[in-house]
């Protein structure tokens, strides 16, 4: 499994600041079994999210409230065409996302990442478009309602 930190650079355009792979541990109490930490935030609501470039999808979630979701994203017939910045967007919350099954483009300010399958994405209102692949993907995600940053 893969982790991808989600932030913005020097610039104010959107990008991965962190990408590593993720440790399991075992867990002492129950022999067999093993945990990897994906993410924690020890505030709540999160602290500010960074606003975006792209378009701001306001009102989704309420500072410290939660939604659990799976989206499914159909097929896309033509691959090659290019993800349009147009579609870029940001939302006022924390979005903790594991891709399921398939696989996409995730479009930063800094260009195209290929994400797949075991990817664990935590991106805090980061401005981002997402097209899934000729074979289509399946993600899980978990949101909480956060606050823009005034700056």
């Amino acid at each position: 499994m893969r982790r991808l930190v989600l932030g913005v650079d020097d610039s104010g355009r959107s990008c991965i600041v962190e990408s590593s792979a993720l440790m399991a541990q075992a867990i002492e109490s129950l022999p067999g079994s093993s945990i990897a930490r994906l993410w924690t935030v020890d505030e709540s609501p999160p602290p500010p999210v960074v606003k975006g470039l792209g378009r701001h999808r306001a009102g989704v979630l309420p500072p410290g409230h939660v939604d659990w979701y799976v989206i499914d994203h159909a097929p896309r017939d033509d691959d090659r065409q290019p993800l349009p910045h147009r579609d870029m967007h940001y939302r006022d919350v924390v979005d903790l996302l594991l891709i399921i099954e398939g696989s996409a483009q995730l479009l930063l300010g800094d260009g195209v990442h290929r994400v797949g399958a075991g990817d664990c994405i935590v991106m805090a209102g980061t401005e981002h478009a997402f097209r899934p692949d000729a074979c289509g993907c399946r993600l899980m995600g978990f949101a909480v309602g956060a606050r823009v940053a005034m700056n």
